[in-house]
């Protein structure tokens, strides 16, 4: 005779009710930000929310009672997943100043030599060890203990690629030094240099390149034979498990697992799940034999892990006619092509008589599951705007000094197409700062920006950036 709920005093509405009274307790918004007591409620709510899952989940096992059907899920609070992502970047933009510095000096005096390249240098080492400490919560996928020896073995055959346009991935496909990679990776490069897991930073040439089908063949003088990666012969099978291999936001070496999703528009794109971010592009998508089966190139946002690498197929051919021409001179690059891609991650939106604006790609914080991004843009004001500025009470320039960069912080939201200004850090041109504005969370205002304004821009801007090749 089966057991009844009704035999015991458990009831599992019992568990609820006790559940929503605890969890009411450590309420996070009860506290004030990033306290220890907001960060102990916080944690302690986790724990609540996790016994209450095993509890209710013993309490069905143990009486056979059915779940429930889940209901849709409403769309998240965005001011609560706005405020983590804010959270980080309002960090992050504290220390970018002196990036930001930087870049206005190197790019008001192009023909200046660099100066302080190791405080520069030190600079960017502290950021990324702040983006470290600070970083969103990333899902607990575990990594399956059969791709170890996978990673060890193909690993060597990862390069990363650096040009004065940005970062990127390749793959050694010949131990003479052939490299895969992305046309745009090295599109518009004065020069491209490829780092090996071994740390040595070899000047790599252009073969050959396919600007349609976004392909590119380098090579290196390595003073040793490579290891390299085999393409496979043949396509993947739907749902086999792949890794992918590249440097996303130039971290050198990052495996990310998946499987294969589908193939699009006549066998040319390999669809996957593996996650991928900027700085990927180039890289390897591999099968568990060790085999190349695509190239990522690019990803869409309005979905999760929409990933699409080059199919194989492909990418033999295109190496097969490559392999043997000479290394020639990279096509020049145009001065409106630089400007837009700037070696300091910065992503050109407009110029008009007011301002020059850019967004910080390095930056950006994107939510795949609710659309939304909170992302740093810089505004570099003209002379007639210096000239309103020093006449605005609210900024009380210091006489003899001239306004530089306009850093803003902004939350959007591509659903429904509005945005949230979080903060404004106006800089003297050596660097002090001229004001700090934070939007108080009771300020928070969610607007829609008008046709021709600069903010519909930059989320233009921003959107097609999160939606272009990586």
């Amino acid at each position: 005779m089966g057991i009844s709920p009704d035999d015991e005093d458990l009831d599992i509405d019992q568990i609820e009710r006790n559940y929503k009274t605890k969890i009411s307790i450590y309420d996070p918004q009860r506290f004030i930000d990033d306290t220890p007591e907001y960060r102990e409620a916080q944690r302690m709510r986790a724990n609540i929310e996790q016994a209450y899952e095993y509890l209710t989940e013993a309490y069905r096992d143990l009486y056979g009672v059915e779940e429930p059907p889940e209901t849709p899920k409403p769309k998240p609070q965005r001011n609560n997943i706005i405020l983590k992502l804010a959270l980080v970047m309002t960090t992050i933009t504290t220390i970018c100043l002196g990036v930001f510095l930087y870049f206005v000096h190197t790019s008001r005096n192009a023909e200046a030599p660099a100066q302080n390249s190791g405080d520069y240098a030190r600079v960017l080492q502290e950021l990324e060890q702040l983006r470290a400490r600070t970083e969103l919560p990333a899902s607990q996928n575990s990594t399956a203990p059969d791709y170890a020896d996978l990673v060890e073995r193909v690993m060597p055959s990862i390069v990363l690629i650096r040009t004065d346009t940005g970062t990127g991935s390749g793959f050694f496909v010949s131990s003479t030094g052939d490299i895969l990679t992305n046309w745009h990776v090295v599109r518009d490069a004065g020069f491209i240099t490829v780092t090996p897991q071994n740390g040595q930073s070899l000047n790599a040439s252009l073969k050959d390149y396919d600007a349609r089908r976004d392909m590119a063949l380098l090579t290196v003088n390595a003073p040793y034979p490579v290891k390299f990666l085999t393409i496979s012969r043949t396509l993947p099978r739907q749902g086999e498990a792949v890794i992918a291999i590249g440097n996303p936001k130039g971290l050198s070496g990052t495996v990310s697992n998946g499987i294969v999703s589908a193939f699009r528009e006549n066998n040319t794109w390999v669809q996957f799940t593996a996650p991928i971010s900027p700085g990927s592009s180039g890289g390897a998508l591999i099968n568990l034999k060790g085999e190349v089966v695509g190239m990522p190139t690019k990803l869409r946002t309005d979905g999760q892990n929409l990933n699409f690498a080059i199919a194989p197929g492909i990418l033999s051919s295109f190496f097969s006619s490559a392999r043997d021409k000479k290394p020639r001179i990279l096509p020049r690059a145009s001065h409106e092509n630089v400007r837009r891609d700037n070696p300091d991650g910065m992503i050109f939106v407009r110029k008009d008589e007011s301002y020059e604006m850019y967004i910080a790609a390095d930056y950006v914080e994107y939510d795949r599951a609710t659309s939304q991004a909170a992302f740093v843009s810089v505004w570099f004001p003209t002379e007639k705007t210096n000239r309103q500025m020093k006449r605005d009470p609210n900024f009380k320039a210091r006489q003899g000094k001239d306004f530089g960069p306009c850093i803003l912080l902004y939350a959007v939201d591509f659903e429904d197409g509005t945005y949230l200004h979080l903060r404004t850090v106006n800089l003297y041109t050596d660097g002090t700062i001229a004001r700090d504005y934070v939007r108080p969370q009771s300020g928070y205002k969610w607007e829609r920006p008008s046709g021709n304004s600069r903010i519909n821009d930059l989320m233009n801007a921003l959107k097609n950036y999160l939606d272009r090749g990586i």
